[in-house]
């Protein structure tokens, strides 16, 4: 999952990517308002980590932008105005949750991994069922039940996942899962491979992943 973490205090900034990385989310950091404001044009993030002071802007502005552009990625303020009239302006603003400063790193990995699960709940025509029980959000890379509890996978499980869905019902042989999960040229060996396949099937048992001899895995 890609966040963008607009934040410029560099020790505060690389602290919150380190928290959320140990969690699995890919974090993009940036320092001022234009940086940003450019990025979030340019690219599609999972949700946004914002600042209100920034060098060469306000954070209650750019979550304005993103609104009136039709930007509507969720929006988590992380800032140190604390006043009723701040968080009051910050939800009028467009934001969706409110995170004072100084905070724990806990909460803000519960509130980052729940404003997520209600964008889930908000994006139902991008959701993607994958079994009775189960379904993908491509936009956030989530898996969630059908009572939207998120299924935690880690990094190569979901890029297997993504790599089953996109070749459902065809073979998928050993060198495309090479290729995808460590890249061109490198091979970790079968063991590798079929212990993230094995661990795949026990996050989504739903899933009927089948072997093929020699060839490589089909998900059915």
């Amino acid at each position: 999952m890609k966040l963008a973490l607009i934040e410029d205090d560099l020790l505060l900034s690389d602290t919150v990517s380190d928290i959320l990385s140990v969690e699995g989310f890919e974090v993009t950091p940036y320092f001022s308002f234009k940086d940003a404001e450019i990025a979030l044009y340019e690219n599609r993030f999972t949700a946004v980590i914002l600042d209100v002071n920034l060098p060469d802007g306000n954070g209650f502005d750019l979550a304005k932008e993103m609104r009136s552009n039709d930007i509507g990625t969720p929006i988590l303020f992380l800032t140190a105005q604390s006043s009723a009239d701040a968080v009051i302006l910050g939800f009028e603003s467009g934001g969706d949750d409110y995170l004072k400063k100084p905070f724990e790193p806990s909460e803000l990995v519960a509130r980052l991994k729940n404003l997520l699960r209600r964008a889930f709940f908000h994006t139902s025509s991008s959701l993607l069922p994958i079994a009775k029980n189960s379904h993908y959000n491509p936009l956030t890379q989530q898996v969630f039940t059908s009572e939207g509890i998120e299924i935690a996978l880690h990094t190569k499980e979901l890029e297997i996942l993504k790599l089953f869905l996109s070749k459902r019902g065809e073979a998928i042989t050993y060198d495309e899962f090479f290729n995808t999960l460590w890249g061109y040229g490198n091979d970790p060996g079968f063991d590798a491979l079929r212990a993230h396949i094995k661990n795949f099937r026990k996050a989504l048992p739903e899933l009927e992943v089948q072997t093929i001899r020699s060839i490589g895995y089909r998900l059915v």
